[in-house]
């Protein structure tokens, strides 16, 4: 019920006509100094693939690459995995460990979903409103992270941002939610390409309402740029109208590659304030509607940013 063709989310299959299983992997290396908040982010990084596609996590397994005399910090990993995985409703059932100079993490993660009601990364509808439900700056924080450049404060922020589930609400997912995913590696932009791919749909970006990790700016006007982000912005820029009064370093923060990024949901128009209502009240109070879909042509260039 997935295919490579649209790079989506994780792999489906029908069991019944009431239940479908999704299956998706991921693992990262360490982007924080601490094990256990490593741990989190790992696992809530992986889990995120089955929220994206509306269903529910049910089983995970760890993946572990790590050496051989750091094994007090892989304890300590582990534990913010699994605490992870608890919240999220799943059952921790194994995992497999390899040995490897440098420690990666993550997860298998088996979840479940009714067929009739799977969202897909590549279907939005014209008149939908774009919401994003997390800041964007991870990658750019990460980065200055390792140079020391960031306050405790703003380390905090974006691990609480970093280790938030994307488990939107039961009633957010029954409204008219036509599309959706997650914002990882690829970035804003990235993710917002895949949206369009299958289509001759437009999405306008309003950049102003993009919701920004407040110190991602400045460390982005100081060039404080992960080598991801730099080559999300040569890949997708290609498909991008912007608009002479766009604040460039802004712009760059839609190509940020993300690590246990928001969602953005494309979704039905008159649903949208409803949908950023309960996003607040869940905890996602960073939620902003960033943009709408419009009718294209087959020719049009898929992304127009506006100030």
């Amino acid at each position: 019920m997935s295919s490579f063709e649209y790079n989506e989310d994780a792999a489906v299959y029908k069991i019944n006509s009431d239940t479908a299983v999704i299956f998706t992997v991921d693992f990262i290396t360490p982007i924080v100094n601490d094990p256990f908040t490593f741990g989190e982010i790992a696992a809530a990084n992986a889990l995120s693939d089955v929220f994206a596609m509306g269903g529910k996590p049910l089983l995970a397994l760890n993946i572990v690459c790590f050496p051989e005399n750091q094994t007090n910090d892989l304890e300590e990993i582990i534990k913010g995995g699994s605490e992870k995985i608890r919240e999220a409703g799943a059952i921790l059932a194994g995992g497999h460990s390899i040995k490897d100079k440098e420690p990666k993490y993550g997860l298998a993660v088996l979840g479940t979903v009714n067929p009739e009601k799977i969202i897909k990364n590549h279907t939005p509808q014209e008149g939908d409103a774009l919401i994003l439900t997390k800041p964007l700056g991870t990658g750019i924080i990460s980065t200055a992270l390792k140079a020391e450049m960031v306050s405790e404060k703003e380390v905090k922020d974006t691990i609480h941002w970093m280790t938030k589930l994307n488990n939107i609400p039961e009633s957010i997912l029954n409204l008219s939610i036509h599309s959706m995913t997650d914002v990882t590696g690829y970035g804003f932009m990235g993710h917002m390409n895949e949206m369009l791919v299958s289509g001759d749909l437009v999405a306008e970006i309003q950049l102003d309402n993009i919701p920004i990790l407040s110190k991602a700016y400045q460390l982005c006007q100081e060039d404080i740029i992960p080598g991801g982000s730099i080559d999300n912005y040569k890949m997708f820029s290609c498909a991008v109208k912007k608009g002479i009064e766009i604040d460039a370093t802004k712009e760059m923060l839609l190509y940020d590659a993300q690590t246990s990024g928001g969602l953005l949901i494309s979704i039905a128009e008159n649903d949208s304030r409803e949908a950023l209502s309960l996003l607040k009240n869940a905890g996602f109070d960073a939620s902003r509607i960033v943009g709408k879909i419009r009718k294209g042509t087959a020719d049009d260039i898929k992304i127009n940013v506006i100030g």
